[in-house]
């Protein structure tokens, strides 16, 4: 117990020294919101970059924290790193780092105007390569109170690099990846080791982009945006700019290994896409993509199949599908009993009533496939995943600062008798007392032929100057379980902290202390890492 002391005492320390005040330069608008990005309408020559925090202010109140992950000249696309109100178009957002670009002006000296022409000329020379994203330190520590033992600890770290204009305009690098050691205390199987390294790679490519050349090209680790569903390869993309709209192109490479997403060689991937593009984010945007794609073991069929993805937006409406349709032949035909199997389709509707009320209704059906890998797995096992469902969400914004979002669902398996119903609700509020504060209830329920459950939970923090985030929360989670009429019940205790240390440097900590029924313990998060 004297080591979880004098954890939670370091991070309080910590987090209360680290709170200092930084001011930005240049404040900016958000312009457009997509399914997964905020755009706001300042990029790469107003001097933000890839990895910088944006606080999102409402009347002069903080009501959200994003990081920018992609700059183009004149805009960015932000992702939300915390919020206690849904972002909307028109909001203030600013900048905690802004980097200044030393600007061209007339002089009436003509040795002062060739001085500055000419460092002009040598600062965009060594801006031609731009390296942005971030590196961290983790470290997560469970200490299991239950007589299972189930302690462990798990350092790791992890990349995010992205570097442009790497020897020459618009080839680029780019490397994701995560590394964890795994020590537990007590051996958990045979075929699970109790000490361990897990290394994730998500993405490591060297790719060339530029919409105005004939072809682009991708080689390592890729995966497209524009058909997502067509999952990661190990190999090369090529790319034909057809026109300003239309562009198609090839790819061939190996499947990662489907677990861990480890190299391997065994199962070979090649396909084909063709997309087309109308119209600009924040106003009318039109995009879809079709492609096919095969994997196979040497001569033998893993899977083939063609996707279908679909997006159109308007400043008031979002309307984005997918779909994969996959075409079973030789061993996979007898497998499925089909010809054509729709395994996966998922559509997501989102509408703007007005700028406080929006809503949304989304559907997805799943049906799990056969590949090569898993052909050997038990038909009772797929049949038990075979589900579909529908879920309806709404968001308000009221007077006072309020804020309350809700959401129902359905979703139902093949092989279950009855359907799971689940729901939430939660509700918000800022500037309690101060400009800065906030608190937040939330509440969620389920029922389904297993079990009923319940979740709530009440959290308060607040918001400091230059990113800083502090907030402490309690939480009871509860389930009735129906065959038994068992009832079990879980209570935890967070603390956690987001802090801006010095310019670039962050860092991220978590403590929880659990009790209960199932898993009572404490546990500990910390990262710390440097965006650049």
């Amino acid at each position: 117990m004297n080591f979880i002391k004098n954890s939670i005492f370091i991070l309080i320390l910590i987090s209360i020294s680290s709170i200092s005040a930084q001011e930005s330069a240049k404040d900016f608008t958000i312009k457009y919101i997509s399914n997964e990005n905020i755009y706001i309408d300042g990029g790469s020559i107003d001097g933000l970059a890839v990895g910088d925090t944006i606080i999102v202010m409402r009347k002069n109140t903080r009501i959200a924290v994003m990081t920018i992950n992609y700059t183009a000249d004149h805009s960015a696309a932000c992702t939300i790193v915390s919020q206690s109100m849904q972002v909307q178009p028109g909001d203030l957002a600013r900048p905690l780092v802004l980097r200044q670009q030393e600007k061209f002006e007339t002089v009436s000296s003509p040795l002062k105007t060739r001085k500055t022409i000419l460092r002009q000329k040598t600062q965009t020379k060594q801006n031609d390569m731009k390296i942005r994203g971030s590196v961290s330190l983790q470290w997560y520590h469970f200490e299991d109170m239950s007589e299972g033992n189930f302690s462990f600890d798990q350092p790791g770290g992890r990349l995010n690099l992205r570097m442009k204009n790497v020897f020459t305009k618009n080839l680029n690098f780019r490397i994701k990846t995560k590394s964890r050691y795994n020590k537990r205390m007590t051996h958990l199987s045979g075929t699970t080791a109790r000490n361990e390294w897990r290394n994730r790679i998500y993405t490591v490519s060297l790719s060339f982009d530029d919409d105005n050349a004939a072809i682009n090209y991708k080689l390592g680790r890729i995966i497209s945006n524009k058909f997502s569903g067509i999952g990661y390869i190990d190999g090369a993309l090529i790319q034909h700019n057809t026109t300003e709209n239309l562009r198609y192109g090839v790819f061939a490479g190996t499947q990662p290994q489907w677990q861990y997403a480890d190299f391997q060689t065994s199962i070979q991937k090649y396909g084909a896409y063709i997309n087309y593009l109308q119209g600009q984010y924040g106003g009318k945007r039109f995009e879809s993509t079709l492609a096919a794609a095969g994997e196979y073991h040497g001569a033998e069929v893993s899977r083939e199949f063609v996707y279908l993805q679909n997006s159109f937006s308007s400043q008031q409406f979002n309307l984005y599908s997918s779909a994969e349709l996959d075409v079973n032949r030789d061993w996979r035909k007898d497998k499925s009993g089909e010809n054509i199997s729709l395994t996966n389709l998922y559509l997501n509707f989102s509408y703007a009533i007005t700028r406080s009320i929006t809503t949304g209704l989304s559907f997805d059906d799943r049906k799990n496939y056969y590949t090569y890998e898993i052909r050997s797995v038990a038909d009772s096992l797929f049949d038990d995943a075979m589900r579909y469902g529908a879920r309806w969400n709404l968001n308000l914004r009221l007077p006072g600062n309020y804020r309350v979002y809700a959401n129902a669902g359905i979703r139902a398996r093949e092989t279950d008798t009855e359907n799971t119903y689940s729901g939430a609700l939660g509700v918000s509020k800022n500037n309690i007392t101060d400009h800065n504060l906030y608190v937040n209830f939330y509440g969620s329920g389920f029922q389904n032929y297993f079990s009923t459950g319940f979740n709530a939970s009440l959290r308060m923090g607040k918001y400091f100057r230059a990113g800083h985030n502090v907030n402490m929360s309690y939480g009871n989670y509860s389930y009735v379980l129906s065959t038994t009429n068992t009832t079990r019940s879980n209570h935890w205790l967070r603390l956690n902290g987001n802090l801006q240390i010095f310019r670039h440097i962050y860092l991220d900590e978590n403590y929880e202390y659990i009790w209960g029924s199932d898993s009572p313990g404490h546990r500990i998060y910390i990262e710390m890492g440097y965006r650049f």
